[in-house]
């Protein structure tokens, strides 16, 4: 059974790339472009993990992590924040927002695949 990712972001060639690695990786891939389209998704797929996008717009992917923790049927589900955003405090600010795990655009192949293997489950995947 291959895992389930949830990836969020507004940016079409992030999400291609993300994407591309995730199928590269054997995951099953949902993507959405906005926060509200994501937290109906994790709510309807409950996937194994969450990519989220902090700088979305409309509602940011901090309020969207807050919401998916602080929801019962999503608070399980690891999130990683994905962004662009490197400035000192931002993987704070993230870990308050209730994520679990912080990557920094552009993606190191290593560090993402460190990452799928900290935060998928053991028991499913390849």
């Amino acid at each position: 059974m291959a895992w389930r990712v949830l990836v969020v972001e507004d940016h079409p060639l992030s999400l291609e790339l993300v994407t591309e690695f995730l199928e590269q990786e054997g995951c099953r891939v949902l993507t959405a472009l906005t926060a509200e389209e994501a937290l109906r998704l994790a709510e309807a797929e409950r996937p194994d993990l969450i990519l989220m996008d902090l700088q979305l717009p409309g509602m940011s992917g901090y309020e969207a992590t807050r919401r998916l923790k602080a929801h019962p049927g999503t608070a399980a589900i690891p999130v990683v924040a994905l962004t662009a955003s490197a400035m000192q405090g931002d993987d704070l600010k993230a870990q308050e927002a209730g994520c679990d795990g912080y990557l920094i655009k552009p993606l190191s192949p290593s560090a993402f695949r460190d990452a799928l293997r900290r935060f998928l489950p053991r028991d499913t995947g390849q």
